[in-house]
């Protein structure tokens, strides 16, 4: 059975474009590391560099990350989780202005605050404040603090998928996009 290939057309010249292709890269880079039957860096003088403006260059290594790898000292669930994690901070923090303070934009900010606490969530005192949902996926408000049942648990893959995290990007994308229209 052919798996179906889904291409989400972030456009270039709206919010997310850059970093979700930057994103996708990462991923896509993921089995060159993680599966040994890959056959390309399998060398160890293989090196790839990169400049610095203040620092000489730093050169890595892919063959000693597989080796890692295959030792079990970095895992591909814990990369796409930071990954996931990274675009999650930076895309919220890029259009924060634009939060009308609806539900799909609290839960927006509750993943964002979850990646910024390590893929964990963790409500103070007050929080969550408000509703938060997105495509049936709730997180409750009346719940506070410590008392919550996502507090102290995982967000990227335990909560929602690397798929949940770029549709929803997609939604708010639109959202923002419907708002300017109507101003």
């Amino acid at each position: 059975m052919k798996a179906e290939v889904q291409s989400h057309e972030f456009k270039k010249d709206f919010y997310f474009y850059d970093l979700v292709s930057s994103f996708s890269i990462s991923l896509c880079g993921c089995p060159v590391i993680f599966e040994k039957e890959v056959e390309i860096y399998k060398a160890a003088d293989q090196l790839i560099s990169f400049p610095g403006a203040y620092s000489k260059a730093k050169h890595l290594a892919p063959f000693q990350l597989r080796e890692q790898a295959l030792r079990g000292e970095i895992n591909k669930s814990k990369h796409i989780a930071s990954c996931c994690m990274m675009l999650a901070n930076t895309a919220y923090e890029s259009v924060k202005q634009y939060n009308d303070g609806s539900e799909v934009f609290e839960f927006f900010r509750h993943i964002r605050n979850a990646s910024s606490h390590l893929n964990v969530f963790q409500f103070n005192h007050k929080e969550p404040a408000h509703p938060a949902q997105w495509r049936g996926a709730i997180i409750e408000h009346q719940q506070k603090g410590d008392t919550n049942a996502l507090f102290a648990k995982p967000c990227f893959g335990h909560f929602i998928g690397v798929a949940d995290l770029l549709d929803l990007l997609m939604d708010i994308e639109h959202k923002i996009i419907k708002q300017n229209k109507s101003k």
